[in-house]
């Protein structure tokens, strides 16, 4: 009987090293689950506001080029206008010079011939007045011309400074406007990164969960089968009456491994699941915000752009582009817009100036129409993002790097909010 207690001991024993062998390990991870959400939660706040902070250094990158623009189309209209009285100063010269000119071959002595032409002092008063006349005319026409002529080359002058200033202006731009790119760039490495290793982080300790769970149970399984098997050796044994003691004893050594050896391992506390990063507060402004006039009527927008813009959900936001592939906030409103039959520019601020113009800016959605833009800024004058509405409060828009285009409700009472309307 000694053999038959030896045997099973070592069984049970061997069991119990192999089970230990396969309790899955809780892995070491450099943080908490928790502390790596909230890292990815300020990785994407500090991503929006990159974002929103390249919209606003763009918007300023094409009022720059614009205004660039105006000043080059001022001076080719200068240098027009100066071609012009150039060619008026010189038919006025010829004009005065051929009238020397005839005067002079005829042997005209135009001042005895104004005198002893007169037949009374009336006649000779009238011949000299008007002869003078004609004179000063022609000088005045010719001084006029001149001093149009000399204007506008100083306009000139003053309009190349004014475009050397502006395309200085429009370089200090573009390269703030690329640093702030650069970092929006950077930025989305470090978000995509973190939201990878914490995604790869909470599916380990979820298949760390699922396992220990499994373990569990065929813990308590081999429990149950080892008890069911002391019972039926203690039955057995207690059938030899000459072995009563030593069985007895046997049976309750067997009990206390048994009892020992199978205890169940506590249960692991069940990972969080990942959580989807809050919209962060956008950041303050120091200037005072301007409040745009708003109406009542938001115009006529197509609704038709609405189908356009929503077969967009899905695809990458990328800052600068304009479809079909990729789109920036602006770029989806340009592109949706160019679909239907409608030329509008591709700058959020640029789409805001369009639609105040046109009188159709308003902020209650109750006015909105479905087609219609929906503007957030500082103010008037520094939008930062734009969207199409689609009707039952909710709004399309290219919303940031690592989201791209997506649906989202309309909060009109954002602080941020500066109302819609149509462009067209």
């Amino acid at each position: 009987m000694m053999l038959k207690r030896t045997r099973a001991a070592v069984t049970v024993a061997t069991a119990f090293a192999l089970a230990a062998c396969t309790i899955p390990a809780q892995p070491a991870y450099a943080e908490p689950s928790d502390q790596l959400q909230q890292r990815v939660n300020e990785a994407y706040a500090q991503l929006m506001s990159y974002t929103q902070e390249l919209e606003l250094a763009g918007n300023k990158l094409q009022e720059v080029k614009t205004n660039l623009s105006n000043v080059q189309a001022e001076i080719e209209a200068t240098k027009t206008e100066i071609s012009e009285k150039e060619a008026e100063l010189k038919v006025a010269q010829e004009e005065l010079s051929g009238r020397l000119s005839d005067s002079y071959k005829r042997g005209d002595a135009s001042l005895l011939s104004v005198i002893l032409g007169a037949n009374d002092f009336s006649e000779l008063f009238s011949r000299m007045f008007y002869a003078n006349k004609i004179a000063e005319r022609d000088q005045q026409a010719i001084d006029a011309v001149r001093t149009a002529k000399s204007e506008l080359e100083k306009k000139q002058e003053d309009l190349a400074k004014q475009e050397a200033e502006q395309k200085q202006l429009v370089a200090d731009q573009q390269q703030q406007t690329d640093t702030v790119a650069a970092r929006v760039n950077a930025q989305q490495n470090f978000y995509s990164g973190l939201d990878n290793q914490l995604k790869e982080q909470l599916a380990e300790e979820e298949a760390l969960r699922i396992a220990q769970e499994e373990y569990a149970k065929q813990q308590a399984a081999q429990q149950q089968n080892n008890g069911s098997s002391s019972n039926n050796n203690s039955s057995s044994n207690g059938s030899n009456s000459g072995s009563n003691s030593g069985n007895a004893g046997n049976a309750g050594g067997n009990g206390g491994n048994t009892s020992a050896g199978n205890q169940q391992p506590s249960q692991p506390q069940q990972p969080s699941q990942p959580q989807t990063p809050s919209q962060p507060e956008t950041p303050s402004k120091p200037s005072k915000p301007s409040t745009p006039d708003y109406g009542s009527n938001s115009g006529n927008a197509p609704s038709s752009v609405v189908d356009i813009a929503l077969a967009q959900v899905g695809k990458e936001y990328v800052y600068g582009t304009a479809g079909p592939n990729t789109f920036d906030c602006s770029g989806l409103v340009s592109y949706s817009y160019a679909q239907v039959g409608y030329s509008i520019t591709h700058w959020s601020q640029g789409q805001f100036n369009l639609v105040q113009s046109k009188g159709h800016l308003v902020r209650s959605a109750s006015s909105l129409k479905p087609g219609d833009l929906v503007f957030w800024g500082y103010s008037a004058t520094s939008i930062y993002h734009v969207g199409i509405y689609i009707g039952g409060g909710r709004y399309v828009h290219a919303s940031m790097p690592g989201v791209g285009v997506v649906t989202a409700t309309l909060n009109t009472g954002s602080a941020t909010y500066m109302g819609g309307g149509s462009p067209v």
